[in-house]
C-alpha cells in the first residue's frame, strides 16, 4: 500500500513565543524529527505544510526529502493546510492509496506507531485508523484514498478530528497515549526534555 504524508507544521506557536517546530529534543528540531519518523515508516512522498515562520522552517529542512508546500491562508485554520496539503499530494502525480496526518509537535509519535497504524488501516475493513488519546480520536490519523475528497474539502477552520469524530465515519482506533504530548507552551517543552534518558532510543538514528 502506498501512503504518503502531510505534516502540518504552518502555525504561529503564539503561546510558545517562538517556532515551536524549531525547537531541539534529541538532536533534531521537532519538524526534522517528525520528518525522520514519516519516513522511517516509509511514507512518500512527504508534504510539510508550512506558514507562519515559512522561511525559517524551509531554511531547516533545506535538503531534505520532502515537499514543501506554503500556506497562505495558514490563520483561516487547519483546514486550509490539510487542502493546502492534499494539494501538495495531487501535484506530486503519486499514485496514493491512503494519506497519514501529522503533527510537527507531538514529538512522542515514533516510525513504530505510524508503521502500526498503516498495517491496521491495509488488514482492516474501515477507511480510516486515528489515534485514541485523552479520551477521543485525533491525528495521527490514517485515510484512505476514498477520503481523499471529504479531507481536502474541510472548512478552513475544522481539521482532521472534526472528520473522525462528527462525520459518522467507520474508524479503527489506534490507542497512542504518546500522542498527548504536544508542544504548546514553554512548559510543555519542559516537561519534554524531562523524558528518561534514551526512552526513545530503540527507533533513534
Amino acid at each position: 500500500m502506498t501512503v504518503g504524508a502531510i505534516i502540518l507544521a504552518a502555525g504561529a506557536a503564539t503561546r510558545m513565543g517562538a517556532p515551536k517546530q524549531l525547537l531541539r529534543y534529541q538532536g533534531k528540531t521537532l519538524i526534522e524529527r517528525c520528518i525522520w519518523q514519516a519516513l522511517e515508516a516509509r511514507l512518500d512522498p512527504v508534504v510539510v505544510v508550512v506558514g507562519a515562520g515559512a522561511r525559517e522552517i524551509r531554511a531547516a529542512i533545506t535538503g531534505q526529502p520532502v515537499e514543501v508546500v506554503e500556506n497562505p491562508a495558514w490563520q483561516s485554520g487547519m483546514g486550509s493546510s490539510l487542502n493546502a496539503g492534499m494539494r501538495g499530494l495531487a501535484e506530486t502525480g503519486a499514485e496514493l492509496k491512503a494519506v497519514a496526518v501529522l503533527l510537527a509537535d507531538q514529538p512522542r509519535v515514533l516510525a513504530e506507531h505510524l508503521s502500526a497504524m498503516r498495517q491496521l488501516l491495509q488488514a482492516g475493513s474501515v477507511p480510516a485508523v486515528a489515534a485514541l488519546y485523552s479520551g477521543g480520536l485525533g491525528v495521527p490519523a490514517f485515510f484512505s484514498r476514498e477520503l481523499f475528497g471529504a479531507l481536502a474539502g474541510l472548512p478552513p477552520e475544522a481539521g482532521a478530528r472534526q472528520l473522525l469524530r462528527g462525520s459518522g465515519l467507520q474508524v479503527a482506533a489506534y490507542p497512542l497515549p504518546e500522542a498527548a504530548v504536544d508542544i504548546d507552551t514553554p512548559e510543555d517543552f519542559a516537561r519534554l526534555q524531562e523524558t528518561r534518558e534514551g526512552e526513545d532510543a530503540p527507533v533513534q538514528g
